[in-house]
């Protein structure tokens, strides 16, 4: 699989702050570095702090025995797990390196202080909790409401380069089969099966674990 090269040059959430307290910020964060499949954090964990990925994939899962759903796949410049900073909770998912990564850490207490002090910051954190709540309301409906087919068509659609709307759209990374099948919610070979049914009627072709979309409206007629 390969890496993702995008990095992020500049500490996020930087411009939401005052003078002070990026000069804090840069003195109390922490690099950690990630191989791939290792994790970052697990669900039903202590709050572990803020974390933004600097490079690479992560994904957002929850697990039950053998089987994995995954909820989220996060790349460079985005935030892992920000709710237990606002409900004092434990982390509600799993995040786990797709690749090797680089992630920016924040202790708990000096990320409660600039949410405190910093309603800008605060702000953005809500919108990506809002976003996520979102996006897990479509997946609920999602699995209790459609097929495995329409399900694929909405992860491909998803997981295209953003702004994608017309013939000949790539996926942003590679995906696994067994990546689809936990992002979708089955088991990999009825994943497989279903990718290769699109590609018969001639809506994507498969390059290994890499697939373009070849007719994004056709694949959106069938979520």
């Amino acid at each position: 699989m390969s890496r993702c090269v995008q990095e992020v040059e500049t500490l996020p959430f930087e411009e939401q702050l005052a003078v002070p307290d990026r000069a804090m910020l840069r003195g109390r964060v922490r690099l950690q570095q990630l191989r791939s499949r290792q994790t970052l954090i697990r669900e039903d964990a202590p709050c572990a702090g803020l974390h933004v990925i600097k490079s690479g994939n992560l994904k957002l899962c929850r697990s039950s025995r053998d089987k994995e759903q995954i909820l989220e796949i996060l790349g460079p410049a985005d935030v892992v797990d920000p709710i237990p900073l606002f409900d004092g909770g434990a982390h509600a998912v799993t995040a786990k390196a797709m690749t090797a990564c680089e992630i920016y850490c924040y202790p708990p207490e000096l990320a409660r202080k600039l949410i405190a002090e910093n309603p800008g910051l605060l702000n953005q954190l809500l919108q990506i909790v809002s976003l996520r709540l979102r996006k897990l309301a479509t997946l609920a409906n999602d699995l209790a409401f459609k097929d495995v087919t329409a399900r694929v068509c909405r992860v491909l659609l998803e997981q295209s380069a953003p702004g994608a709307d017309t013939n000949a759209a790539t996926l942003t990374r590679p995906l696994t089969r067994q990546e689809l099948a936990s992002m979708v919610g089955t088991a990999r070979e009825v994943a497989w099966r279903t990718l290769k049914s699109l590609e018969r009627d001639g809506l994507i072709e498969i390059h290994g674990q890499q697939i373009a979309i070849l007719d994004a409206a056709a694949l959106a007629s069938r979520t």
